[in-house]
């Protein structure tokens, strides 16, 4: 692709999935924003190419965190409303229109800053970096995490999460738009996976679904309604019986770990100039309603590596001269 940063000074940011975690992005975004350091390209995996997309399309700041701190439990529920006929348990239909809405009148080559998503083929396996066509597209197939949100086609091709193979894309920034990288993972492979890991807090979201349950419009869906309920008892009683390693949690933890090797190989190869790790606590991954959380770590970090920032922007400038 045309590179679109070429002979711009200015960062280039490689942000990494994590789900609702990912909001910390915008925080780190903010802060570069608040010390005129620009940023002219980036390269985002799944939770990452969509706040990347909302960043590369212009809009400002101010309305990116308005729009990432006015979501509550009730409407992240309703953009995550399971549809089991399809190959996950959500279509992506509602995500896709959200996305449309915000994104629809966007192509990646008419961006002012470069731009590029990752996603994984679900049938080859391959890595594919999505770096032209509708933004919205760009986005869609990079969020779609295996098991929750339906793959999304592009072309000939069935695209998933790009968090499978590389969950902190700096290699395919450096590769795309050069340098100087600064990468922000908030991605579970990042939160020191070697850790042992410790039984959630209490949840609030069983109550919470039961509240959104006892809408009316719920009654004329039956099944769903059913599901859900099925859903809620099995997690309460694995609660009462402490049963911390449940199927999903097993699944999560050995994703984290797999991410976390692959994380570290592609570093030994090819690192940013400098890597933010947000401290976002246990956010969890659909947990959008804790928008002001993730945005104050991503602020946190920035603001601790500030001075490192600037310092990478001066080289840059020394070496052009």
């Amino acid at each position: 692709m045309e590179n679109r940063s070429e002979g711009k000074s200015g960062l280039v940011l490689a942000l990494s999935g994590g789900g609702a975690a990912g909001l910390a992005h915008i925080g780190v975004i903010q802060v570069l924003a608040e010390n005129a350091i620009l940023v002219r390209a980036v390269v985002g995996t799944s939770i990452g190419a969509e706040i990347g997309a909302f960043t590369a399309s212009g809009m400002p700041i101010d309305e990116l965190v308005s729009l990432a701190t006015a979501f509550d439990w009730k409407q992240t529920l309703q953009l995550f409303m399971p549809d089991l006929s399809t190959g996950g348990l959500v279509s992506g239909k509602k995500i896709m229109d959200f996305l449309n809405t915000k994104l629809g009148a966007h192509t990646i080559e008419n961006l002012s800053m470069g731009y590029a998503a990752v996603t994984t083929d679900l049938e080859t396996g391959e890595q594919v970096v999505v770096d032209r066509g509708a933004l919205a597209d760009a986005v869609r197939a990079s969020i779609s995490l295996p098991g929750l949100i339906v793959p999304h086609r592009i072309g000939n091709r069935w695209l998933v999460d790009g968090s499978v193979l590389n969950p902190v894309p700096f290699d395919v920034a450096r590769e795309r738009f050069g340098g100087p990288v600064v990468a922000v993972a908030v991605h579970s492979a990042m939160r020191q996976p070697t850790r042992r890991v410790r039984p959630p807090q209490s949840s609030k979201l069983p109550a919470r679904v039961r509240q959104f349950l006892r809408r009316p419009w719920m009654a004329r869906t039956q099944g769903l309604e059913e599901w859900l309920e099925a859903q809620i008892e099995n997690y309460q009683k694995a609660q009462d019986k402490k049963q911390w390693w449940t199927t999903r949690r097993v699944l999560d933890q050995v994703m984290a770990i797999t991410q976390a090797e692959i994380v570290r190989l592609r570093r030994n190869v090819n690192p940013p100039d400098l890597m933010l790790v947000p401290d976002v606590g246990r956010i969890g991954t659909i947990e959008f309603y804790r928008g002001k959380e993730a945005i104050a770590a991503g602020r946190a970090a920035a603001r601790d590596k500030l001075d490192e920032i600037k310092g990478l922007l001066a080289a840059e400038k020394n070496s052009r001269m």
